[in-house]
């Protein structure tokens, strides 16, 4: 395999991604990160802080940040558990769910462009090899993947 072109093809998908779906949320205001935390609360309304960030498989902090700026353009609510009030449920607000059509449908044209010319068993195939390398990409240590790495950080 040639690893220098693995790594440039999965930078190019990801930063083509992101300029799109940054450049088609201009007029929600929406950042590439609060749009997938939006779509994500899409699949999950009314769930924990940390059982989104189970679904994001993201960072707490930056589940957080991306919440709290959601929550400030009227996206999202934070809701106190009745039983424990440290638990927090975040509810879609009437103008999340407004737009909800229009923010999937951002996300399926580009899915559309990017998989433009592949049958749908190529694709089906593709997409479970991406999910196999996403759940590794998940699951890695780190200082496993690169042991040099450890010593550079210990120092």
């Amino acid at each position: 395999m040639d690893h220098l072109q693995a790594g440039h093809f999965f930078g190019i998908i990801n930063r083509r991604s992101q300029a799109f779906i940054t450049w088609a949320c201009q007029a929600w205001n929406l950042s590439y990160s609060e749009y997938i935390t939006l779509m994500a609360l899409y699949q999950n309304d009314g769930c924990s802080q940390n059982d989104l960030c189970a679904s994001l498989q993201s960072d707490k902090a930056m589940t957080a940040r991306n919440v709290k700026l959601l929550e400030e353009k009227g996206f999202v609510r934070r809701e106190q558990s009745g039983a424990d009030k440290r638990f927090k449920y975040l509810s879609l607000t009437d103008q999340a769910l407004a737009v909800q059509g229009k923010l999937e449908s951002i996300l399926k044209s580009w899915t559309d462009c990017v998989s433009r010319g592949i049958d749908e068993a190529t694709l089906a195939k593709a997409l479970s090899i991406m999910q196999l390398v996403a759940d590794n990409a998940v699951h890695s240590d780190f200082a496993l993947v690169w042991p040099e790495g450890r010593e550079q950080h210990e120092k």
